[in-house]
């Protein structure tokens, strides 16, 4: 994990980045295990960074399909010299479904994400979460984690919470991971509601 090339991408969009450090092992972790992913899954990663989580899912699935959608161009070029058999895209999270068609998957079974959705404006997350929930097939899981303190105490936080509840008819949580800076939980997102359009 290249803590400098994250911390550059912080001071150039903080705003996209939504953290001052990468995830830990511990949360990358527990997110991979949250989603129970598998070998046999195709699996799409949002906001992959400098690429924890993605070593954490290949880790657990070194053969899944796997598209890592990061429109950081130097952060997208780090995770192509570093996870050659990952296929990168620097689109973003509401083009999902057209890149996921791009791809050739429009089925996916898992999606982890590391994008922080309690800064997006609330038309981004909603419009974000919906590609998620059209691509994800019915008994797809989307992973994604909130820093404890801003679940408890920001706006963001409990819009997050609704907009998930919006989107998916199941959603529950992971224990805190207190080894992360700052500790973290994990959203657990099942049945996800296609949208009829």
């Amino acid at each position: 994990m290249d803590v400098g090339l994250f911390l550059r991408e912080v001071r150039k969009a903080p705003g996209r980045m939504g953290a001052i450090l990468p995830s830990s092992k511990y949360l990358s972790r527990l997110m991979v295990s949250s989603a129970e992913v598998q070998d046999d899954h195709v699996i799409v990663e949002l906001g992959a960074g400098t690429g924890p989580v993605t070593a954490a899912i290949r880790d657990t699935a070194p053969n899944a399909p796997l598209l890592a959608l990061e429109p950081g161009a130097e952060l997208a070029a780090h995770l192509r010299k570093t996870f050659p058999d990952v296929d990168v895209s620097e689109t973003y999270v509401q083009d999902l479904v057209e890149t996921a068609t791009e791809w050739g998957h429009t089925d996916i079974d898992r999606v982890i994400s590391g994008l922080p959705w309690t800064v997006f404006p609330e038309e981004s997350a909603n419009a974000g979460l919906a590609a998620v929930a059209q691509v994800l097939k019915k008994d797809g899981i989307l992973v994604t984690f909130t820093y404890v303190h801003a679940n408890a105490l920001l706006p963001g936080g409990k819009r997050l919470r609704q907009l998930l509840n919006t989107h998916f008819g199941d959603v529950s949580t992971s224990r805190i991971e207190w080894r992360n800076a700052p500790p973290a939980l994990v959203y657990i997102c099942r049945q996800p509601k296609k949208s009829e359009a």
